[in-house]
């Protein structure tokens, strides 16, 4: 396995969240270069130059550049835990794995973000579908559990599940059984509960709290 040479580019309160998870579970060193999105520092000239779109996260390893969070997850768990967080290109788990991931933010994200798009036919010229069509599909695939894979947990659960775990914190999910199952199943994760400690620090949401109520 090659020796990692991560840096993070991310920030609190963002979706950092899914590429702390993953090199949460992979045990993975990492150097973390805070781009506060608090401060708007996304949206400055040296870090566009890492991302021209302004976006968290972003990583870089050995030279190359990886933006977009179902991309990241991708690329670490093949390079880092392939045959275990990543099913090998032999393996007849692997097109159901492809699938997954890129739905989370190709499907799932878009679907949670535009629930005004429900009416059949606006959703026919979406490349996600309807917002029930989504809810029903997630379910199905959930239901059997408990992974996306069944008893294996892939990547594909981690790009996948930090948009569906925010998603249901959020209430922009139904608390369906298999919904609620899934979700306890990830949060329980010791991986899962680093990355939502470090993304979303206790003092931090404090402050912004206080913030709020002062407002």
């Amino acid at each position: 396995m090659p020796t990692p040479d991560i840096v993070l580019y991310g920030s609190v309160f963002s979706r950092t969240f899914t590429a702390r998870w993953i090199l949460a579970e992979l045990d993975l060193p990492y150097r973390l270069e805070v781009v506060d999105i608090r401060r708007n520092d996304q949206k400055k000239a040296d870090y566009l130059k890492i991302n021209p779109m302004g976006k968290v996260p972003a990583i870089t390893d050995h030279g190359a550049l990886i933006t977009e969070t179902a991309a990241i997850c991708l690329y670490l768990a093949d390079r880092y835990g392939y045959g275990a967080l990543a099913p090998t290109i032999e393996d007849p788990l692997r097109g159901p794995y492809a699938r997954w991931l890129v739905y989370s933010t190709a499907v799932l994200e878009p679907a949670i973000h535009m629930k005004d798009w429900a009416d059949p036919e606006k959703g026919r010229g979406t490349g996600w579908g309807t917002y029930d069509n989504v809810l029903d599909v997630i379910e199905r695939a959930l239901t059997p559990g408990p992974y996306l894979l069944g008893e294996r947990f892939t990547a594909a659960d981690i790009a996948f599940g930090a948009v569906f775990t925010v998603a249901m914190f959020n209430k922009r999910l139904p608390e369906r059984p298999a919904f609620t199952a899934y979700n306890e199943r990830l949060t329980a994760r010791p991986a899962c509960k680093r990355a939502l400690e470090e993304n979303w620090p206790a003092a931090e949401l404090a402050k912004l709290q206080q913030q709020q109520t002062q407002q």
